[in-house]
């Protein structure tokens, strides 16, 4: 049934979020990268659902404009920035990190934010007992690995287990990390995605 249903909210647009993840008593960081504006919605119904304490976004933002090629369509990537941005900040989060991707606009991001923890290139950080480091490049990411790794980008490096190191690809799955236990939980994005991020398995883009 529960293979039924994430197929099903997947062909829909959407994500399904496994009752446990709504009903629990645990504190819970949800990591998500390079979203295209078609995912906004789902995302917002997904933070309403979970309800996460911590929330990462790994960068690309806007991933349907490649702000790097098209920097013609700034004003649009403003507009469908501050609907993204509004979702996080009105979320119940204790804390908001974002990562500056490769086509995203460091200056408007600040501009538009309020709340929101501002990540250049590359940052340690600790939430409760787990010290992460994140990042929109994977190749930031292994200069200096932690025991939590979140980035997006491409599939240069994808989401394992690794000398003891968990590394999580934004791009792969929504990955969900229960800070008392330490369970991770992967869920899909909706089916087409992919595409939007323009090609799938993306490279660079």
């Amino acid at each position: 049934m529960k293979n039924f249903k994430t197929i099903l909210y997947r062909a829909m647009g959407f994500v399904y979020v496994p009752k446990h993840l709504k009903k629990r008593s645990e504190e819970i960081i949800l990591h998500i990268s390079d979203t295209p504006y078609s995912f906004f919605y789902a995302l917002k119904k997904i933070i309403k659902e979970m309800k996460p304490d911590y929330i990462i976004h790994t960068g690309d933002l806007v991933d349907n404009i490649k702000l790097e090629f098209c920097s013609y369509l700034l004003s649009t990537y403003k507009k469908r920035l501050k609907k993204l941005i509004d979702i996080l900040e009105n979320s119940q989060a204790k804390e908001i990190y974002v990562c500056v991707g490769n086509h995203d606009k460091e200056e408007i991001i600040n501009e538009l934010s309020k709340k929101i923890y501002i990540i250049k290139k590359s940052k340690n950080i600790k939430i409760k007992n787990l010290n992460l480091r994140i990042s929109h490049y994977s190749n930031e990411i292994i200069k200096n690995p932690l025991e939590y790794n979140l980035f997006g980008h491409d599939l240069s490096i994808r989401s394992k287990i690794d000398n003891k190191k968990i590394y999580l690809n934004g791009i792969e799955s929504i990955n969900i990390i229960n800070i008392d236990t330490r369970k991770i939980i992967n869920l899909p994005y909706p089916f087409g995605l992919d595409d939007e991020r323009l090609g799938k398995g993306k490279v660079g883009l």
